[in-house]
Formats: structure tokens, C-alpha cells, sequence
């Protein structure tokens, strides 16, 4: 089914429509388009943020959409329950930043499609079990929400961490994740740890969540060398993936 526009900003190259549907493609699930204008009285300097919110639950996608709208750092708001919406979206609107669940296959090929247009992807967590929390997903996310702790506060200040090349992170999280760490092999400040320039240049921008690609355009450099550099810091800080690698990278305060 189509998406429906709920309401248009002045200057979109999308006609005002109020009621209307519009087909995002065959077999596309039915997506909630929501744009908001910007107030110069409330909300001063330059264009804010574009957010596209992905949930299959529509309380918590009506929710997360509603407390985004009175967020100072958004602009524009899309929103859909499912990944077939979510592309089509992807490609007309390219948003920064994508808010979404993680659980298996369909998440992780939404965060591949969210990197190929550059977006940045905002996990929301139900629990802070790391089972819970699919690897792949885990390590492709560049920040993390509890969902039982949305407010229009967090919401805001996960955007504009995001946005500023940071990593959101629930302090749960940060601890369970330095419990894996700590499971996995001896850490603290009494292991050195030795990395080239290049390597600590790479660990740098993975802190601020970036992805192989931008980390290679960042330093002018294949996506294969960064790969390379990749595996060389998870095994000199023993660590599964990239989350955690950062997590003991900021333990040890070598980022």
C-alpha cells in the first residue's frame, strides 16, 4: 500500500497533499510520511536533522514519531513498519539518520541500505541482554536507545550525538558489553596496547560510528586497507566485533 503524507513543508518538490496516497511500489506495506517546518522563533540556525523511523509496532512507531516532532534538532520526519517501505523511502528522501529495532535478516539488510545513502542508524533496545541483540546488527549500529527510556529529551540528544559523529550509548550497555570484554581475555590499563598511526586514525572514526566506506573516503584509502586495519585492532584489543573493540578502546582511553 501507499504512504501517506500527513503534512508537507514549504518548498518540498512534493505537491501539499493532506490526505492523499501515493504508490511507493508493488507490494510496498502502507508508510506514514510526516514532515514538520521549522520554527525561526523556536528552533534557530541552519536546516536540523531528517529522521525515518522503521518499526513493525505501530504504538511504538506513533510513539517514537510523535516525540520527535517537539525534537529542537529534527526537521523532517518519515516513518513505515516494514523494510519494503523503509527502501523505498531510503532512495527518494536519503534521511540522516534511521531509527529502528534489531533482529535478524531484515535489519541487517535495512542498515546496509541506510549506509549505502550515508545514513546513520539509531538502534532501540527492548532489553540490554547482548543475546538479545543480534551481532551483526549490533556492530553495524552507530548508536544505541533503551526504549524504555524514550523521552524527547534522549531522543534529541541521541540526534544530536549522532550527528556530531558520536556514539549513543546506554551505560548498561557499555557495561555488559565490558563484561564480554573482560570474559573474553585480560584487560585494564596494565595491558599495553600498541597501535600504528593509521590504526589509531581508524579506531578514531570507528568511535564516531562510521562505516568502512566513510572511514575510507576519510582517509583516502581502499575499503579493503580499512578492512584490513578492522581486523588488525579487533584482535590487538581481543575483541569479537567493532562495538566492542570501541567500548575497550574508551576503557582504555585510546580514543
Amino acid at each position: 500500500m501507499g504512504a501517506r503524507r500527513v503534512r508537507r513543508r514549504t518548498g518540498d518538490r512534493h505537491e501539499r497533499d493532506r490526505g492523499r496516497r501515493s504508490d511507493l511500489g508493488a507490494g510496498a506495506r502502507r508508510a506514514m510520511t510526516v514532515t514538520r517546518t521549522q520554527a525561526a522563533a523556536t528552533v534557530p540556525g541552519p536546516a536540523r536533522t531528517s529522521v525515518l523511523v522503521v518499526l513493525e509496532n505501530e504504538l511504538v512507531r506513533c510513539g517514537v514519531t510523535t516525540l520527535l516532532r517537539t525534537v529542537p534538532s529534527v526537521r523532517d520526519i518519515w516513518a513505515c513498519s516494514g523494510p519494503v517501505a523503509a527502501r523505498e523511502l531510503l532512495a527518494e528522501h536519503r534521511p540522516d539518520i534511521v531509527v529502528c529495532h534489531g533482529s535478524g535478516g531484515p535489519a541487517t539488510e535495512l542498515i546496509r541500505e541506510a549506509e549505502a545513502v550515508e545514513a546513520r542508524v539509531l538502534l532501540l533496545l527492548e532489553d540490554l541482554r547482548l543475546e538479545s541483540i543480534d551481532e551483526d546488527v549490533m556492530l553495524s549500529s552507530h548508536g544505541f536507545l533503551m526504549q524504555s527510556e524514550l523521552t524527547a529529551h534522549n531522543l534529541d540528544e541521541a540526534v544530536v550525538r549522532l550527528e556530531r559523529g558520536e556514539m549513543p550509548l546506554p551505560a548498561g550497555l557499555a557495561r555488559s558489553l565490558m563484561v564480554r570484554v573482560r570474559g573474553a581475555g585480560p584487560v585494564g590499563t596494565s595491558r599495553k596496547i600498541s597501535l600504528t598511526p593509521r590504526e589509531q586514525q581508524v579506531l578514531s572514526l570507528l568511535a564516531q560510528g562510521m562505516s568502512n566506506k566513510q572511514i575510507a573516503r576519510r582517509l583516502t584509502i581502499s575499503e579493503h586497507g580499512v578492512k584490513r586495519h578492522v581486523t588488525n585492532l579487533l584482535a590487538k584489543l581481543n575483541s569479537p566485533n567493532r562495538t566492542l573493540a570501541v567500548a575497550l578502546a574508551l576503557q582504555e582511553g585510546l580514543v
